[in-house]
């Protein structure tokens, strides 16, 4: 092995088994390691592959491992026809020795090899290291190559007196790397950490809610960053749990990537170690985007080896979360993270503008405090009264004319410059409305001039469906959808059919005008339909002359 005009001399099976933390940069616990030497040793392609906790495991390990180290080894130009060193890496568990251990790795030396050769790989030596001392499995001498303890650093040949000339030190354990992020058990905040998960998912079963819980999850990140950048390393119970439930959110976690510029990287490595080791069981899952912001910070910081501890726990966790796997692959593939971060940097831009944009056009039909009370109020009194007069054929007829009468004089009000209606009023048009072919009468058909008008009164209505009342609020939301798709404000369209789904996803009429929309749907068509439709119950008035 050499370094710029200098050499390292590995002229003994022991000097072999010594040199794989310098190689790695780390000692790889419970690992399988591959490496096939280039011209100068040290050079070549070089893997690790984490070996499961149960050796029943293991064969299917071996023969995964081996085949992807063979494409890694292509991939880098080499051909591990020329050689492969393999190294086996594994402490005694409680009450067993090392001798024990080593012959446990044993069948795994075997499996490894017999799958190399099928792949036309060459395997020099495969060593196993246990506990400071080493097994050489390619020999068949009793006795020899046998539980060797590490040379003495001592030995003026070992490898690391060596290295140790050249001024330079082995990579730590795996095991002490990992504790950066490694999770531990806390029951108490694990209780607490269950209650904002399950508040996290209630507040996201709209887009709404989805969009308030990422507005605030990137303000409470880019809080939290200076309270870090002020030298702050742990954050109080509360805030903690709801970053965790909060990066849950891929938006969340484009905006966590943001805080990996030059100035901002050991501040944000804390604090991703700090969540992270949060995360225990049965959380871990909730760790996988927060292990991938601290692999991305390590990878920004030039340290490899432990974004690459981190995207192997997060890609274990969860093998589908692909920017785990991409930035691994980027890791690989030699590519530079500031390109990453660029982009995360375009993407948040792009998805704040989008939140703002939305939360805009929201203002327009969602229900704020303000006299919200009057509303719940109002809705709750005029609901009995309503489900009394629809109990017959005969009363739901009278009840659907008298609600198109009655959003007529509305509309009446607001062409007068008087756009807003008595509490009960607008309550009962509400309820009318839950009616389908109420609701259907009262689709906009009219003339042009009309549909400000319109779009007005059904946004001032949706405004009324305060909880618990919220869900009298999807056919409000459609009529304002179809409104605006006339106008062709297809974007207010989209969201308040959207939101319409969200609180009733069967709710079919808002899912035709949604497809309508997003497949660029000439409205004509439907608006002749509807105005058909309207025609023939407006003639169904006469009916009312014989009740």
């Amino acid at each position: 092995m050499t370094t710029p005009n200098k050499t390292i001399n590995v002229s003994s099976l022991g000097n072999l088994a010594q040199i794989l933390p310098y190689l790695l940069g780390h000692y790889p616990d419970d690992s399988i390691a591959f490496h096939a030497p280039g011209p100068d040793f040290h050079d070549g392609p070089i893997m690790t592959c984490p070996l499961p906790e149960d050796p029943a495991e293991w064969q299917a390990e071996a023969k995964t491992a081996a085949r992807r180290f063979v494409a890694y080894a292509h991939t880098q130009g080499h051909n591990p026809d020329q050689g492969v060193i393999i190294y086996l890496c594994r402490e005694p568990r409680p009450g067993q020795s090392p001798a024990e251990t080593a012959a446990v790795l044993a069948p795994l030396a075997t499996w490894i090899t017999d799958e190399l050769i099928e792949h036309r790989a060459d395997v020099l030596q495969t060593i196993g290291l246990v506990a400071n001392r080493w097994w050489a499995y390619e020999c068949n001498i009793d006795g020899c190559c046998e539980g060797e303890p590490l040379p003495s650093p001592d030995d003026p040949t070992s490898v690391v007196a060596q290295m140790t000339r050249l001024g330079r030190t082995p990579g730590p354990r795996t095991r002490d790397i990992i504790k950066e992020f490694q999770a531990t058990a806390d029951p108490d905040f694990l209780k607490d950490l269950h209650a904002a998960a399950s508040r996290f998912n209630a507040q996201c079963a709209t887009n709404a809610g989805r969009d308030a819980t990422l507005t605030m999850t990137c303000g409470q990140i880019d809080d939290v960053m200076s309270q870090f950048r002020r030298g702050a390393t742990a954050l109080d119970r509360h805030l903690t749990t709801q970053l965790i439930v909060g990066l849950q959110d891929d938006g969340a976690v484009e905006a966590g990537m943001t805080h990996a510029e030059d100035d901002d990287l050991p501040h944000a490595r804390r604090l991703w170690g700090y969540l992270a080791r949060h995360c225990a069981e049965p959380f871990t899952h909730e760790a996988v985007p927060i292990l991938t912001l601290f692999a991305f910070v390590a990878w920004r910081q030039g340290d490899l080896i432990a974004a690459r501890l981190a995207l192997r726990e997060a890609i274990t966790t969860d093998p589908d979360y692909d920017l785990a796997t991409g930035i691994h692959l980027a890791t690989i593939d030699g590519e530079d993270p500031r390109e990453l971060l660029a982009a995360a940097h375009e993407g948040r831009a792009e998805r704040m503008e989008h939140l703002q944009q939305a939360d805009r056009v929201a203002s327009e039909y969602r229900p704020t405090d303000t006299n919200a009370a009057h509303y719940r109020d109002a809705l709750d009194a005029a609901t009995a009264n309503h489900l009394v007069h629809i109990l017959t054929d005969d009363g739901q007829l009278l009840a659907r004319q008298g609600t198109i009468d009655i959003i007529g004089g509305a509309l009446t009000d607001f062409r007068n410059g008087r756009p807003q209606l008595m509490d009960e009023v607008a309550a009962r048009i509400i309820l009318g409305l839950q009616d389908r072919q109420t609701r259907d009468a009262a689709l906009s058909t009219g003339a042009e001039n009309d549909l400000t008008y319109e779009r007005q009164l059904w946004g001032y209505l949706a405004r009324h469906c305060v909880p618990p009342h919220t869900d009298k609020a999807p056919p409000l939301l459609t009529l304002l959808g179809w409104v605006a798709w006339r106008q062709g404000d297809t974007l207010t369209a989209s969201h308040a059919l959207t939101d319409a789904l969200d609180i009733d996803p069967d709710y079919r009429l808002a899912e035709l005008l949604l497809a309508g929309i997003r497949t660029e749907f000439d409205p004509a068509p439907i608006l002749a339909m509807f105005r058909e439709e309207a025609t023939r119950f407006h003639a169904s008035r006469t009916d009312l002359d014989t009740l």
